[in-house]
């Protein structure tokens, strides 16, 4: 679920520190921005999920989460052809994905 070989470098140039705390900060905003997601997948609001799901998709890249990018990329494309089931195909397994993908994350800074 995680590119490890990505975070070695982002950590190699800026130090496990610095990528770590911009990992805590990327958790925080990430879970706000799933319930925003929940959210507009409840309203129907199309243009919120292609929104919320590109910022995601694009900072999931940035931490090495690229399974969790994959599928909010899928989302994007998805809500920007209003297509329900394929929405509805990928929001089923989201939050898990997300919470995994999390927990791997946070593994990778335990030393």
């Amino acid at each position: 679920m995680i590119n490890f070989s990505h975070l070695d470098s982002l950590t190699d140039l800026l130090g496990k520190s610095v990528i770590n705390q911009i990992r805590l900060d990327y958790e925080e905003d990430s879970t706000q921005k799933m319930i925003g997601l929940e959210e507009a997948w409840n309203t129907k609001d199309y243009e919120q999920l292609q929104h919320i799901s590109h910022s995601l998709k694009s900072s999931s890249l940035n931490m090495g989460m690229q399974f969790f990018a994959a599928k909010c990329q899928c989302i994007e494309n998805a809500a920007g052809q209003k297509n329900e089931l394929d929405i509805a195909n990928v929001m089923d397994g989201l939050s898990e994905i997300h919470q995994q993908s999390l927990k791997e994350l946070q593994a990778y800074f335990i030393d």
